[in-house]
């Protein structure tokens, strides 16, 4: 198969990718599709849908061999699950599959259409293989059940640091709604299953633990404090 494009998004590592898609609606990105004279016509009543669906390539996972019991990324089961009753990247076929909000559609770059997209939770420059759009009637199941993937997803308190607000002040080419998304992304928890299981918000041997990750071009860093998330700086990787 070849990709019909890319995924741009603002995250650049693993670590802070949203657990599921539009759970941050902040979290923008945009689909690039490769120069190809039929993607005029292929993207053609694509806008009049709210919502598409993604099948993209986990390109980046670093497993070179796939495990058929695993640990579910970024959840609180205690015991390990078949990976195909699980949205692991580390499959027979690293295949993944996400529903996104379709913003808008430019056809008019000279390098290829332009699909802006909201609630991304996928890695920067993915492969995008495909893409189909979601229906209601047919993709919404109200019945449906969650088997294992229960667990009600807990939030915690996100605080900045008066020098992260300054940090923001003097940054260039602040994306809109970073704060924001930072924030989202925060407030979730962003540390592998690994790290919150070791190191749980809460806990005093957890307090004042640092840690930090990437949003676009900037590096976020932040410690746990007080049951929450306190964020100590936030600096530009430009300069």
């Amino acid at each position: 198969m070849i990709p019909i494009g890319t995924i741009l998004t603002p995250f650049k590592e693993k670590f802070g990718v949203p657990r599921q898609s539009l759970m941050i609606p902040e979290a923008k990105g945009v689909i690039k599709l490769r120069p190809h004279p039929d993607f005029q016509l292929a993207v053609e009543e694509l806008d009049s849908f709210s919502h598409i669906w993604l099948i993209f390539l986990f390109d980046r996972h670093e497993a070179t061999e796939w495990r058929p019991l695993i640990e579910p990324p970024r959840t609180e089961v205690q015991n390990r699950v078949g990976v195909f009753a699980s949205r692991s990247p580390h499959r027979p076929n690293p295949v993944g599959l996400s529903v996104v909000k379709l913003e808008s559609i430019d056809k008019n770059r000279a390098d290829g259409i332009e699909i802006h997209i909201s609630g991304v939770d996928i890695l920067n420059e993915t492969p995008l293989l495909d893409m189909k759009p979601y229906l209601p009637y047919a993709d919404s199941i109200p019945q449906a059940s969650s088997g294992w993937a229960r667990e009600e997803i807990q939030k915690f308190k996100v605080t900045f640091s008066p020098e992260s607000l300054v940090d923001l002040k003097m940054a260039r080419n602040l994306p809109p709604d970073f704060l924001v998304l930072a924030t989202r992304m925060l407030e979730l928890d962003p540390r592998p299953t690994s790290q919150r299981k070791q190191h749980p918000i809460g806990h005093n041997q957890s307090e004042n633990r640092p840690y930090a990750f990437r949003i676009l071009d900037f590096d976020i860093k932040w410690k746990i404090q007080n049951g929450g998330l306190y964020v100590c700086r936030i600096l530009s990787l430009n300069g």
